[in-house]
């Protein structure tokens, strides 16, 4: 059943309640029943397949496993899959994922990530420099989109306010929580 030709046959013009209906007495219909079954179970495995392709090659853990893994041993498999996945993002089928892929600046992001790698922004007292670099950022941002300077002396209402967050969808919950 190819479901493009389907949606622009007559059924695809249909009022969807009536579809609906329509639908779910079909089901009712042991041979319909065991055909939506057989489509669902074939879809499921494609989606497992492409959401989860290294079930079937890769160790999965559910818990701690009994025998501690050798650090090399970890390496070498977030390496093999890492290898994997490169061409993916590198060939442009990322679209908003991977916003500078330049080797020597993916370094320089690695460095300053060892060097942070241990800090908490909840502990400011302990790491005030993360405080600090959180500032600029939002300084920084705000200079480029047109407001005002954060965190300096001045009128009040041209002073901006701002966070920095993990990324993706964080980010775009943070901002509408912020808005609210």
């Amino acid at each position: 059943m190819d479901i493009q030709k389907l949606s622009n046959s007559f059924l695809g013009r249909m009022n969807p309640r009536l579809v609906t209906w329509a639908f779910k007495y079909l089901k009712a219909v042991p041979a319909v029943r065991r055909r939506v079954e057989k489509e669902f179970e074939t879809l499921m495995k494609d989606i497992e397949e492409q959401v989860k392709p290294y079930r079937k090659t890769s160790i999965t853990y559910a818990g701690m496993p009994e025998k501690g893994i050798e650090r090399e041993d970890i390496l070498k498999e977030m390496e093999t899959l890492k290898e994997q996945e490169e061409s993916r993002w590198k060939d442009g089928f990322a679209s908003g994922a991977v916003y500078h892929g330049d080797e020597e600046h993916i370094r320089f992001l690695n460095q300053v990530y060892a060097l942070n790698s241990q800090t908490n922004p909840l502990h400011s007292d302990i790491w005030p420099s993360i405080s600090k670099y959180e500032g600029e950022i939002v300084s920084m941002t705000a200079g480029m989109l047109g407001g005002g300077k954060g965190n300096g002396p001045g009128d009040p209402e041209k002073q901006v306010c701002g966070v920095v967050s993990s990324g993706g969808t964080e980010s775009i919950l943070l901002a509408m929580k912020t808005y609210r």
